[in-house]
């Protein structure tokens, strides 16, 4: 076979594999065969209602077909059929007024006629009807009763009313021909907490009036500060920056008149930090690049409840506010609180030791930071000394657990506090391993 026949060979065989591909997801849909009700006689036997010759009870019956029918058909995962589709094939089924709906269904699915077939029944209590609906399936060769509903209504014209109702108990609550509105709301758990730049998946159910779970709902999902908590339209929140933020959760299918549900996110810094790194710029006369090393603070405080705390805070006096005292308490309250404040201990072994307060601002990404602290010597006090003007840049590598990995890059400012010394920059390159709580 020459190369063009291979060619032609080849797209002769993806044509086939597509067109029987193709054949079978047309065949997907389960085939379903709604019969006219049937309706009590005076014998107490349910038959066809037009053994009956009672009008109202002929009409009853393909009304509530008819109305099933509609309600399949909306529904769009199922091909349906009903007697008037399939008039020819009922026919040569020979039923008689006396056939019961078991031995109607049981006909139906042995004949290849469809895989599922319901079918009613009517019964008047003086001057309220009674529906009855069933709907068989053919399992390993048997007819079984695999779904069963009833409602009923105070007059024959009000019971196609109840055909949503009885198509809820009909199927299984995973198969929603008619969508169930949401009344309840709820995002799992309640409240989370982040490392800096992890992510989490919220759990969302939705409930109907009754507490049954409602199959496949949508929802939308927005974030109180999205410069601290971002969320995307998956329910995936990622802390960004140290704080805490509230997502909250809105269903916008089938929803009636539910309330969102919320959640509070609580992005936390690390905690604890080790560096080591040397000087890029040599110190005086040292010579080399000495080596140093580091230890990262970040204090925090235990933020449970703050979302709940915050409607109170606003009911504050405009006099306490302007309190220069309160101004400050909160201010540096909120430092501690949202992991601002970093405590930076550096030192060169047995020669000087560094103390810096930083005010550092964190992302997922990296950080940045300013501060200021002393520097003292360990073993010379005659050595150089003085207050400290520190600013970093840094950025991490993650891992999968609660530890990352900083690179930094650390320039400090020294103001000696002796006339025996100059003012002196240093910059120093660091890396290490922070840990979060």
């Amino acid at each position: 076979m020459n190369r063009l026949g291979k060619t032609i060979f080849l797209f002769a065989l993806m044509l086939v594999v597509l067109v029987n591909n193709f054949g079978l997801a047309a065949d997907s849909k389960k085939r379903i065969v709604v019969l006219d009700f049937l309706a009590i006689d005076e014998h107490g036997n349910y038959i066809d209602p037009l053994g009956i010759k009672q009008a109202e009870l002929i009409n009853l019956s393909r009304v509530m077909a008819q109305s099933i029918v509609a309600r399949l058909v909306q529904y769009g995962k199922f091909d349906v059929e009903n007697s008037i589709s399939l008039k020819d094939e009922l026919q040569n089924l020979a039923f008689t007024y006396q056939t019961s709906a078991w031995e109607r269904a049981a006909s139906v699915l042995e004949n290849d006629l469809a895989d599922q077939v319901i079918i009613g029944s009517i019964t008047l209590l003086q001057n309220t009807a009674v529906v009855g609906v069933q709907r068989f399936t053919l399992q390993e060769g048997k007819t079984n009763l695999t779904g069963s509903a009833v409602g009923s209504a105070p007059r024959i014209s009000e019971a196609p009313a109840q055909v949503d109702n009885i198509l809820q108990q009909l199927f299984p609550k995973d198969i929603q021909v008619v969508e169930r509105s949401i009344e309840q709301v709820f995002a799992v758990p309640s409240q989370v907490r982040l490392n800096l730049g992890a992510s989490h998946e919220i759990t969302t159910y939705a409930l109907d009036s009754l507490g049954r779970p409602i199959a496949e709902p949508q929802f939308l999902f927005f974030s109180s500060d999205e410069s601290k908590v971002e969320v995307n339209e998956d329910g995936v929140v990622t802390g960004l920056q140290p704080g805490v933020a509230t997502v909250t959760v809105r269903a916008v299918s089938q929803a009636k008149s539910s309330s969102p549900a919320t959640m509070n996110v609580i992005v936390v810094p690390p905690a604890f930090g080790v560096r080591i790194g040397t000087l890029v710029t040599r110190p005086g006369t040292v010579d080399g690049y000495p080596l140093r090393l580091g230890i990262r603070l970040t204090p925090t405080i235990d933020q449970r409840g703050t979302q709940e705390k915050a409607p109170a805070a606003a009911t504050q006096t405009v006099s306490d506010s302007s309190n220069p005292l309160s101004v400050l308490s909160s201010f540096f309250g909120s430092l501690l609180t949202n992991g601002l404040m970093t405590i930076d201990l550096d030192f060169d072994p047995t020669k000087e030791l560094l103390v810096a307060f930083s005010g550092v601002q964190r992302s997922a990404s990296g950080y940045i930071g300013t501060g200021v602290g002393y520097l003292t010597p360990l073993d010379d006090i005659e050595a150089q000394k003085g207050f400290v003007f520190r600013f970093t840049l840094g950025t991490q590598y993650r891992t999968r657990g609660r530890i990352t990995v900083p690179i930094e890059a650390v320039m400090d400012a020294i103001f000696p506090t002796s006339t025996s010394f100059s003012p002196s920059f240093r910059i120093g390159i660091n890396v290490g391993l922070d840990l979060f709580p």
